[in-house]
């Protein structure tokens, strides 16, 4: 266990953090198996525990990191390459792509906003935008406040655990990933409630 924890505190000190976060960040963006909020959180909470990294870089890093992946995944949407085909192959994915195309003609920015903060949520929502022609300078806008408010939150929280734990920090990375989890949960009960309630909705009125 040592030595792990000295391995995460060398990691978190080390300047080419920044890098790894970044290329994480952006790759969870467009591959939603890549631990982005995770990492994200551990450097909060060491942000705090140890001073390194510094908490303002670490979140500019974090949002450009965010916003890239993003982008990218709109880009790979206005193809409709391969993986929009995979994602709709799989069943969970075809209903996150469906609600995205749906939610972005009808609620647009506050749909983008809102999927950042549920994993896998965030890329259905990137390709559909790209795949529905949605206006570039539009979705980017809206793309850099969600990956400011998402940047925002998970540093916060894992800052908060790490004041908390600041003795030991990954007890801090627990409680923020968990926090993380939950409001992931929410987010996605209340999406699954309004979808509930709209189909109910159009049956009664059919």
């Amino acid at each position: 266990m040592d030595s792990v924890l000295h391995l995460v505190e060398a990691v978190m000190a080390s300047p080419w953090l920044y890098v790894l976060l970044f290329a994480i960040v952006a790759a969870d963006s467009v591959f939603p198996v890549f631990p982005g909020e995770t990492v994200v959180i551990t450097a909060g909470a060491y942000a705090v525990a140890q001073e390194s990294p510094q908490a303002l870089v670490l979140i500019a890093v974090t949002i450009a990191a965010a916003l890239s992946g993003d982008l990218i995944s709109h880009h790979v949407g206005r193809g409709a390459g391969p993986l929009t085909g995979r994602i709709r192959s799989r069943r969970a994915g075809d209903k996150l792509l469906t609600w995205a195309e749906n939610g972005l003609s009808t609620r647009g920015g506050s749909i983008i906003v809102t999927a950042r903060f549920i994993p896998g949520g965030r890329t259905a929502t990137s390709i559909a935008s790209g795949m529905i022609r949605y206006p570039r300078p539009l979705f980017a806008g809206f793309a850099l406040l969600a990956a400011t408010a998402w940047a925002l939150y998970n540093v916060g929280i894992g800052m908060a655990g790490g004041l908390l734990f600041r003795e030991r920090p990954l007890l801090g990375v627990v409680l923020g990933i968990a926090l993380a989890l939950v409001l992931s949960w929410l987010i996605e009960r209340i999406r699954s409630g309004r979808e509930t309630r709209s189909r109910v909705l159009q049956s009664t009125t059919s």
